[in-house]
């Protein structure tokens, strides 16, 4: 027997729940989202979520700016536990691009977020133990944090199956159906479901998704490699968040005592349905990076590491929107291990875009995929160096 729907979404990441929560809320009545396994079973369950808003364009500073009350004050939004941690944030660059990240400060404020610039003094100040003597400028940002991924993704799942979407778990969908010129159906496990419309929201499986109907997405699957350590006694009070441009990583405190750094990984066009297996040497190459910035950390023991594969689009940012020739698909996916912190107003933006026919909260016309056709980035004009896990082979 088929199924129908007025949307399904493809993908049970915190990205697809935020749409499908976004679409009941809108009153879309008969919203189905689909997922091959539990939800966040992909890289959203292994996200080190950071909630900040530092970024060198606007579209992806606006994205995390309007997201971030969500994130903060979640109990009254959305109801059920926290998922915000506060501990403040900074973005480091080296001192070749102090000028360039003071002009994107001037920018973030110009949005509306409450950050400054730092020299590295002033950084020093804020966080005594740090080796700031490679470092030109930081941007702080003091309302920052991080969220607790799991929680969050059960939190948007649960408000949307209250406002009566339908969350299918343990129903991978095996093709989109598709007309000449639209999507009319998903194939699932448990059968067919019609549709007024698709989102393919399926992070480093949307390349394959969409390969299969004939969409080319400009992305490919990457490893994300992560460890955490268990902090040395000297270190028993949680630093802040670090972006670590001149190193390449990030890294953020964890449940108290330890901390979580993220490993530049170089490994591409993953099988993200086959295991994931840590590098063999990502603790050494994370040690490394935690105690050349908090040399502290030499006294730290390893906690545990993992592995997780994302979709990474050819210019590192979003694609969200239409796919133009095949009316009633959308893509919401190639998020380039920065999606969680936008999770929020991704979905508020697909849900305006798919009922009312363009995105009001921020306008996501330049995520769109036919921007690579143009020639087009949404990069602004003050980039940093580009960090070693973002580089191809």
């Amino acid at each position: 027997m088929t199924d129908t729907a007025d949307v399904v979404v493809v993908g049970g990441g915190v990205n697809g729940v935020s749409i499908a929560y976004a679409l009941a809320a809108r009153g879309v009545g008969n919203v189905v989202l689909c997922e091959q396994a539990a939800l966040a079973n992909g890289a959203s369950g292994r996200s080190s979520a950071l909630v900040r808003m530092h970024y060198t364009n606007e579209w992806d500073a606006r994205m995390a700016f309007a997201s971030f009350p969500i994130f903060r004050h979640w109990p009254e939004i959305m109801g059920g536990p926290p998922v915000f941690t506060h501990t403040g944030f900074v973005n480091v660059v080296a001192p070749q691009y102090a000028d360039a990240l003071g002009k994107n400060v001037a920018m973030l404020r110009g949005i509306g977020v409450n950050t400054v610039a730092l020299t590295p003094g002033e950084l020093r100040d804020l966080q005594p133990f740090a080796h700031v003597d490679d470092i030109g400028a930081a941007a702080w940002e003091p309302d920052s944090g991080y969220a607790d991924p799991a929680t969050t993704v059960d939190g948007f799942a649960r408000r949307a199956a209250e406002l009566g979407a339908r969350i299918l778990q343990w129903t991978p969908v095996r093709k989109i159906l598709t007309t000449e010129s639209r999507a009319v159906a998903v194939e699932t496990s448990a059968g067919r479901i019609d549709a007024g419309a698709v989102v393919v929201a399926a992070g480093a499986w949307a390349p394959r998704i969409c390969r299969e109907i004939g969409v080319e997405l400009p992305a490919r699957p990457k490893g994300i490699d992560t460890v955490q350590v268990t902090r040395p006694p000297s270190l028993t009070e949680p630093h802040v968040i670090f972006i670590d441009n001149v190193l390449g990583t990030y890294f953020r405190p964890e449940s108290g005592i330890r901390t979580i750094v993220g490993v530049p990984c170089q490994e591409w066009d993953l099988d993200p349905d086959g295991p994931m297996v840590l590098a063999p040497d990502a603790p050494g190459v994370g040690a490394q990076i935690l105690t050349h910035r908090i040399p502290a950390m030499e006294g730290a023991t390893l906690a545990r590491g993992y592995r997780a594969v994302d979709c990474y689009s050819r210019d590192r940012h979003a694609i969200l929107g239409r796919v133009n020739g095949v009316e009633g698909l959308y893509l919401a996916t190639a998020f380039s291990g920065s999606g969680f912190k936008i999770a929020p107003a991704v979905g508020t933006c697909m849900a305006e875009l798919i009922v009312d026919g363009r995105a009001k909260t921020v306008d996501i016309d330049a995520f769109s995929i036919r921007r690579f056709a143009e020639g087009k980035s949404p990069e602004g004009p003050y980039p940093y160096a580009l960090r070693r896990d973002h580089t191809d082979r």
